[in-house]
């Protein structure tokens, strides 16, 4: 061993340095480092993650809710007009003339894309992030099924957040819903939307 006073190789059996006569037999050996637990390595344990099938039954009860939700916003805003103007133009191919006040295609394209704007990309946008970023973390159908959607930590997610985990579906619907399926997958119950927003999404205690 060495001493650590002069820095010199001693007889490790004696209980002084041979070359300086410090007392070596009292001073402390180094401990070793404790092993990693693969626990540690991937973080603290936050909760029990919520797996593919709760969270399909639970995007089942959302998807109705908002349906009702667009048949409301539909009557009171007036989209029902796009939604025809849509119909007749692509499908029944009546003149635009006819289909709007101006009889422009402008104005045509305007309200179609007013109604689809507003029933599939805004309202349903508003209605996740509005209720994953709220106290209770969690949609009417998140709710039903005892789950919630929090940050990496474990704490309520920002509106930030949640709107990027949105829209970030759309990325895991491509191709064929290959990022929902990795839910099934991963470790933490991540769906590729998920791991780009840095979501976990939990059951409730």
């Amino acid at each position: 061993m060495f001493c650590p006073k002069c820095g010199k190789e001693t007889d490790a059996s004696g209980k002084f340095c041979q070359w300086c006569g410090a007392d070596i037999g009292s001073v402390p050996l180094p401990a070793a480092p404790s092993p990693i637990t693969p626990e540690e390595e991937e973080g603290p344990d936050i909760g029990v993650y919520a797996g593919l099938g709760r969270r399909f039954v639970a995007f089942i009860v959302d998807f109705i809710i908002i349906l009702l939700f667009d048949l409301v916003a539909m009557t009171v805003l007036g989209l029902t007009r796009g939604i025809q103007n849509s119909y007749f133009y692509f499908v029944q191919k009546i003149p635009v003339e006819t289909l709007t006040t101006e009889g422009t295609m402008g104005a045509l394209l305007g309200s179609i894309i007013a109604a689809y704007g507003m029933l599939l990309i805004v309202i349903p946008w508003l209605y996740f992030a509005g209720f994953e970023s709220s106290r209770s973390q969690a949609t009417p159908g998140k709710l039903l099924m005892r789950i919630v959607v929090t940050d990496m930590a474990g704490n309520k997610p920002t509106f930030a957040r949640v709107t990027l985990r949105h829209f970030a579906k759309f990325v895991s619907a491509i191709p064929v819903f290959l990022g929902f399926l990795a839910i099934g997958l991963t470790q933490r119950r991540q769906g590729l939307h998920d791991l780009i927003a840095g979501c976990l999404v939990l059951l409730q205690d």
